[in-house]
């Protein structure tokens, strides 16, 4: 399997995280090689409190969506049922994520935004999931990445230990921080 991923950077800190995805109907990957796709764009926002992906009516009207089932939503006002539909979703390091159940929502608007420049997508849980995904927040700027396939864990912890010991840590707790990473523990 080939490895994608894409880093999206804000000039900011960044309250929410987005980034133009596309959206099409959905296709299997050898009709998406022989036909002519063509997804549309829209501005996603990237949720891991969310389980699954969504999309709102503009999306379902644009693509001519028709309903696949009925979804239990949980949010905010309590729980709905909620139409769902087949989409494929083209993230934006070329990665077509096919035949994704969304449900359609409501997204609570951004007052300072004019409509056309609304988010329309959700990304959820059941995408994100699919690879690595870090946040950081380094010189007050925030810095997105998301790759695919998932090809390691990250954790800050190792490192944290090791800076709080080089930095501040005395001899002895250098000698024995450094004496257990060597032999693996660390």
């Amino acid at each position: 399997m080939q490895h994608h991923a894409f880093t999206t950077r804000y000039n900011g800190r960044a309250r929410v995280l987005h980034n133009i995805v596309g959206v099409s109907l959905p296709v299997t990957p050898g009709e998406a090689q022989t036909q002519q796709v063509k997804p549309r764009s829209y501005l996603a926002i990237w949720d891991t409190g969310a389980t699954h992906s969504a999309i709102t009516k503009r999306v379902v009207d644009d693509l001519g969506l028709k309903p696949t089932g009925v979804r239990e939503t949980r949010h905010a006002d309590g729980k709905s049922l909620n139409n769902t539909y087949l989409v494929n979703i083209l993230l934006p390091n070329g990665v077509m994520v096919g035949n994704v159940r969304v449900t359609e929502v409501k997204l609570i608007p951004d007052d300072n935004t004019s409509d056309d420049k609304q988010p329309q997508l959700l990304i959820g849980m059941d995408i994100i999931g699919l690879g690595d995904f870090a946040v950081t927040n380094t010189d007050g700027k925030t810095t997105f990445s998301f790759r695919v396939p998932s090809v390691e864990e990250i954790d800050f912890i190792p490192d944290t230990q090791e800076s709080n010991v080089t930095e501040g840590g005395n001899r002895k707790a250098r000698r024995a921080f450094f004496a257990k990473k060597r032999r693996g523990l660390i």
